[in-house]
């Protein structure tokens, strides 16, 4: 849907197409911050749409910061960042929890040349070893504010009936309206839960795939 699409859809479930009651801007508002809760809940499995690629970013001493990596404007989601590429020696670096670093230590997991590591700590990705330079970081961008014109919602179509549905749930809370809130709410969480057990149930296994 467009965001023009989105503030019709959102305005008839409010009993409010007119918009006597909730303004554009509120409406706006509330389909941002529920674009927003729904990727931050939903698996990252179901955001292909926002996957992307920051090329040649620089790295110093061993870290490339959020702002260097993404620019200012840009962040990825949490846990977005799903890869990261060392183009000084083209291998693909193994991704680590920042608790692992003491385990750098041991010298078949120091990270060298041939089996290049990297971590998230701090809005900073750091690399080891730290003599490379220039990385690729594969990661899941936040989603673009909506607004009132023909552009088209950035995420999949199976997740833009949720994202109304948590808009909607806002709205009438700041209406007062804290039980049709609720069940709106309910909505949302419920096919949250549902998509995200499901992909779990039927995510692919084997070689190559998380954790093998």
């Amino acid at each position: 849907m467009t965001g023009n699409e989105m503030l019709s859809a959102l305005g008839l479930r409010l009993e409010d197409p007119a918009q006597s009651v909730f303004t554009q801007s509120a409406k706006l508002t509330a389909l941002n911050l529920a674009q927003k809760s729904v990727v931050n809940m939903i698996d990252n499995a179901y955001l292909v749409e926002l996957q992307t690629k920051a090329n040649d970013r620089s790295v110093t001493s061993g870290e490339c910061s959020f702002d260097t990596a993404f620019g200012s404007n840009v962040n990825p989601i949490r846990n977005g960042i799903v890869g990261v590429y060392d183009e000084t020696n083209d291998k693909w670096c193994t991704m680590i929890e920042p608790g692992d670093v003491k385990r750098l230590e041991n010298s078949y997991l120091s990270g060298d040349t041939s089996n290049p590591v990297s971590y998230i700590f701090a809005d900073s990705i750091y690399v080891r070893p730290t003599s490379i330079s220039t990385i690729d970081v594969w990661y899941i961008k936040v989603p673009t504010d909506l607004a009132a014109d023909g552009t088209e919602c950035e995420l999949n179509p199976a997740l833009q009936e949720m994202v109304l549905d948590f808009a909607e749930s806002q709205l009438w809370r700041m209406d007062g309206k804290g039980d049709r809130a609720q069940i709106s709410y309910n909505n949302a969480l419920n096919t949250v839960k549902v998509l995200n057990e499901r992909y779990v149930n039927e995510k692919p296994t084997g070689i190559g795939t998380k954790g093998r």
